[in-house]
This record gives structure tokens, sequence and C-alpha cells, in this order.
């Protein structure tokens, strides 16, 4: 199959899983895109799948952890750093040894290396996992904390330890003070390297004539992030070490760079921020989906190869035992002070719970599991399908027994506000700054065009009604001719002037009624006269400057009636707007506004509308900030509002010349 289908199927796949899950709310997202993955399984050319081990590491999981890293709090990593290290090492190690021996009880048939290399793949914790069960509960910050953390380390534990039984069971041979050495030094090397290079990066970011020199530019700075979690990470591997602890470590130079990576502009931090949370959720997506696509292979090889050493229901019954004691063992190890978390007394049983059964598994567990190598001395891996199915049973258990359980024992997450509040206060904010912009007293063309601006934003989610919004048209068309009338009674315009002006509405009124093809058909047909009139006037000689002379007379006085009609329609409209017809309205006003403007020619149009913006969102900001001091808002709403308005405004500078 082509690589560039698969990935376009995969992507496709993640996209429908993410629709899904905003209607899904009793699965985690996890769970969802395991099932997508099963389904496509029965499409031809996704059976029998099997992934490049060596590929997925590189291509997946080291840009995950990358950006895991460099979302850390590194404040937060400092104060629970001893914390951290004694789960992400102590529990990690501890657990593999016990659970290793358990394995090979359980399963005697298969080597002790290989039980040991299973208990290392099952170890590692996901926060992204957890995070997805629990994204509408409320769970401790301190648990949610210590999770995330050991997350980022305890990676490092089990592939070091995954290389270790691989690496005894190739040889047959296993020294523990040389494996304890080469432990540490994986481990360490891998921090070392990482934070070297992440280093290096940054100051090549900050120096090498990127912001400087004014070279600040999305285009430079994104693919240099892009690149860096695969750089540091082929590089920490050519030197025996963790190249998952090498992009963590690079990830975490990273955060603590962010306050000297804040002077790139504005521009660069929103594309960079947008584009690698869309590319982390890809890659999430991706690790899920691969193992349900995966999931019936592994079944598949599993009932049909020679050497079956246990069937289904057998392996399964082992995944469940050893997710247990796993579970067992975390909760061992918080109640009995290993890992002093900050928890009141009161909270301590429910909370070291929570830690024990958040112990989610995910991308990292998954990984390794198709890391183990597909043949080994020319014949096939012994056992490597039972292992990988053992391993998919506990990430399935892990993530649906704490969606299940978690539940009936968190409430369900709180915020300050609700979805009513930052509906009401941004339509207040709106109001507010469209005020303002009517109190500066402009030129009332170009102020229309800034409030319809603004009040776009109140009308975004809604879409004009067609027969409704004809209706109201046909009143403008009709006020026009009433205003048009009074006009030539007053003699304010000629009879002439009149009649153009009528006939252009009436031509534009029919367009608005044609279908897309009428539409296209007219539009032709305009071409088409237009190039004969040119074709005549060549043949003719006739002078093009009389021709532009008449041109521009017909459009002042059309401009001259324009003048005096828009303001009036605009007024009318604003009259019988309500919050029935406001999605119509706008749209109404955006049609006159452009043409009017068709006929204008006001050097300082784009200027005015500048700084009516500028004004606006000025207003917009102040607004917040009143609101807060005066305590009708919270915090957390009013930093989600500043972070709207920055959005709005960020747009407008960076599109201002749809505006001109």
């Amino acid at each position: 199959m082509s690589i560039v289908f698969f990935v376009l199927i995969l992507i496709i796949a993640t996209v429908f899983s993410n629709a899904l899950d905003t209607k899904i709310k009793f699965l985690p997202r996890a769970i969802i895109q395991i099932m997508m993955g099963l389904a496509l399984s029965f499409i031809p050319n996704f059976n029998h799948f099997n992934l490049n081990p060596e590929v997925f590491m590189l291509a997946i999981i080291a840009p995950l952890m990358f950006y895991d890293g460099m979302n850390t709090n590194i404040v937060k990593l400092k104060r629970t750093l001893s914390n951290t290290f004694s789960l992400a090492i102590g529990l990690a190690v501890v657990t593999i040894i016990l659970v290793g021996y358990l394995g090979y009880a359980l399963l005697p048939h298969i080597p002790i290396a290989l039980a040991f290399a299973l208990a290392a793949i099952i170890t590692p914790t996901d926060a992204v996992a957890v995070s997805s069960v629990t994204e509408n509960l409320d769970l401790p910050n301190e648990v949610m904390l210590s999770l995330k953390n050991e997350s980022l380390f305890n990676d490092a534990s089990g592939i070091v330890m995954f290389d270790l039984a691989l690496t005894a069971f190739h040889t047959g041979h296993f020294s523990p003070v040389l494996s304890i050495f080469n432990y540490l030094y994986v481990f360490f090397g891998g921090l070392i390297v990482g934070w070297i290079v992440g280093w290096l990066f940054v100051r090549l970011q900050l120096l090498l004539l990127l912001i400087e020199t004014d070279i600040d530019n999305p285009n430079i700075i994104v693919p240099i992030n892009f690149i860096k979690p695969f750089a540091i990470y082929l590089l920490a591997e050519m030197f025996d070490t963790s190249g998952i602890l090498a992009v963590v470590a690079a990830g975490l130079i990273q955060s603590t760079q962010a306050q000297s990576l804040r002077l790139t502009s504005t521009k660069t931090q929103m594309v960079s921020k947008t584009t690698y949370e869309i590319f982390t959720n890809l890659m999430n997506g991706f690790v899920f989906i691969l193992l349900g696509v995966s999931f019936p292979t592994v079944i598949y090889d599993i009932t049909n190869e020679g050497h079956q050493v246990s069937s289904l229901g057998y392996l399964i019954l082992v995944g469940i035992i050893l997710y247990i004691v796993m579970i067992i063992i975390r909760y061992l190890w918080v109640t009995l002070k290993l890992a002093n978390i900050r928890i009141r007394p009161a909270d301590k049983v429910l909370n070291h719970f929570l830690i024990a059964i958040n112990g989610i598994h995910g991308t990292i567990t998954l990984s390794m599991a198709f890391s183990i190598p597909i043949v080994l001395h020319g014949k096939i891996f012994p056992f490597r399908n039972d292992i990988i199915f053992i391993a998919a049973t506990v990430i399935i258990l892990s993530l649906l027994v704490p969606s299940i359980i978690l539940p009936l024992m968190l409430p369900a997450k709180s915020y300050s506000y609700s979805l009513e509040d930052i509906s009401t206060y941004r339509q207040k904010m709106i109001e507010y700054a469209i005020k303002r912009v009517h109190d500066a007293d402009e030129d009332p063309v170009e102020t229309q065009a800034v409030i319809a601006t603004l009040r776009s934003q109140q009308s975004i989610l809604q879409r004009p009604k067609r027969n409704a919004t004809y209706k109201i048209l046909q009143k403008c068309f009709n006020l026009e001719e009433k205003l048009l009338q009074e006009m030539v009674d007053n003699g304010e315009i000629s009879v002439k002037q009149q009649t153009f002006y009528e006939r252009m509405s009436l031509f534009q009124s029919f367009q608005l009624h044609q279908s897309f093809i009428q539409h296209f058909m007219y539009r032709a047909r305009f071409y088409f006269i237009k190039l004969s009139h040119r074709f005549k006037r060549r043949i003719k000689r006739v002078d093009p400057l009389v021709v532009t002379k008449k041109f521009n007379n017909a459009r002042d006085e059309l401009a001259q009636v324009e003048n005096e009609i828009s303001p009036q329609i605009f007024a009318y409209l604003r009259e019988h707007l309500n919050a029935d017809n406001r999605a119509e309205i706008h749209w109404i006003e955006e049609y006159y506004r452009e043409r009017h403007r068709r006929f204008q020619n006001n050097t300082r149009a784009n200027e005015i509308q500048e700084e009516l913006f500028i004004n606006a969102f000025q207003n917009e900001y102040n607004f917040i900030q009143e609101q807060l001091g005066k305590k009708n808002i919270s915090r957390e709403l009013a930093s989600l509002l500043y972070e709207q308005v920055s959005n709005d405004e960020w747009v407008y500078m960076q599109n201002d010349s749809i505006y001109a």
C-alpha cells in the first residue's frame, strides 16, 4: 500500500474519531480510536498490518515526548522532582521486577528474559491517556501533576529495562552489575545529550540571525522546532543513550526558555502553538488507531502459529492479573510514603487510589510491544504476538476501568463560569466596543464596516436564512426608491441619475435571486459584452481617455447618490435589528457596504478602518479589565475573553488587506 494513502486514511480516521468523541461522552477518546482502528482492519490492504518499530519510535513517539516536555511547567517539576523520580525510577524498576517474576510464573513456557520484557512494556504510563479519561472529571491537581511528571520519565525506565531484557534474551547472559551501570548510562546519558542539544537549538533560535536580524519567520522557526525531536532522538541513539529521555530533556529546556522565546512575533507563536497542538493530536490518534488496526492480525497469528502456548482466554486472564497487581503495587508505593505527595490527610486514601488506578498505559507501551523484532536469527521471534496481545489487553483495561470507576468517585469538573457566561459577556464586550466606535464620529461608511465586522463575532455561528434575507432586502430596496423620489422632488438629483441608480439596484437585486448556474451565465455574458465593446472601440479608434472619463463621471454620480442613501439604509437596519434576524441584518449590511465602497474613492478609508479597529480591540480589553475589577467575572473567564480578543486582533492584523 502507498505510504501516502495509508497516512491519509489514518488522518481521516483520527479526525472522524475526534468528531465522535465530541458526541460520545461515556467513552475515552483512546477507546473510540481503537474501535476506529478495528473498523479499518476490515478494509483490504489493512489486513495483516505490521508496524515498523524503528519508524514508530522515531516518527511518532519522539515528537510526542518532546512536546510533552515542552508543555511541562518546569517550576512545578522542580518542586516535585524527588517524588517524580521516586515514581518514574523507583516504582518503575520495582514494578518491572515483581511483574516480571509473576509473568514468568503465569507463563512458564516463555523465557524469563521475555517475561521481564513484557513487564517493562506494560509499566510506563501515559499522561495523555489519563487526560483523555479524566477530561470532564475534577481530578485533584496534585494527583494529575504527579501522574504527568511520572509519565515523562518512567517511559525511559521501561525502555531501558526492555532493552536489557531483550539483550539478555539474545545473548543468554545477564550481569546485574553491568545492567545497573548500563541503566544509569542510558538514563542519565539521554538526559545530558538532550539537555546539550536542546540548549544549542534554543541558542540557534535566539542568536543565529533569527530574532536579532528580523528573520523571525514561522517558515523558519516552525520547521526548526519540528526537526528538533527527530534530530535529538537520532543523536542520542547514536551514543547508545535513551533517545526518549533526550527529547524529553530538550522539551524541558524549551520550556525553561519560554520567557526568552516570547520575543518571537505573535504570528510565529500562534502558528507554532496551533501547529503543535494539531500535530500531537494526530500522532496520539495514530497510536491508538494503529493498535486497533493491528489487533486482529495479532489474534490471527496467535491462533495460527505453531508454537502457541496459551489460548486467547488465558492470555486475557494473564493481562487482567498483571493489571490488578500493578494497581496494588502503585497503591502500596504511595501509601508507604515512598513517594511523598502533598495530599490532605482526609483525602489520602482516595488520592492514593486515584494515583494507583490512573496508571494508564498508552503510546509507549504500544510502541515497545511493536518494537519487538519480527525476525530473530532468520526465524520468527518467539512469543512476540503473545506479548503484544497481553500488552494490548493491559492498555484497554487501563483505559476502560478508570472510565467506569472514576465517574462514580469524582464530581464532574466545575468551572468558575458557564457557557452562558461566556456568551453573555462576549456580547456585552462587543457592544461596549461598538458604542465606542460610534462615539468616534468617523466616516459613516467606514464606521459601519468596522461595526459589521465586530458584530460578525456575535453571529459567527449563525447562517442567514435565504427567504428572511430577501424579505428584509426588498424592504431596503423599497426604502431606496422612496429616498430617490424625495431627492428628485427636492431637486437634489436629476431624473437621469435616479433612473441610472434604479437600473443598477434592479440589476443587482436580480443577481441576488439567481441560482449559481444563472449567475455564471450572466457573468459569462457580461465579460463577452465587455470584450466586444473593447473590440468595437479599437475598430472605431475611440480614445480610451474619453471612455475612462465617462466611466468616472458615472461612478461619481452614483457615489453622490450612495452618500445620501447608504447612511439611512444602515440606520433603518439598526432600528429593525433583533435577536432573530441578526445574521440576516449582518449579511445585508455587508452587501450595502461593499456596494457603496465600489463607487467611492476615499484614500483614507483603510487608515480610518485601521484606527477604528485598533481602538475597538483596546476597548474590548478595557471592558474585560473593568468587569474583572468589579468582580463581575472570574480570572478564568477574563483569561478566556482576553485570549479571544487577542486571537481576533491577530487575525485582523494578519488579514488587514481583506478590509481594504
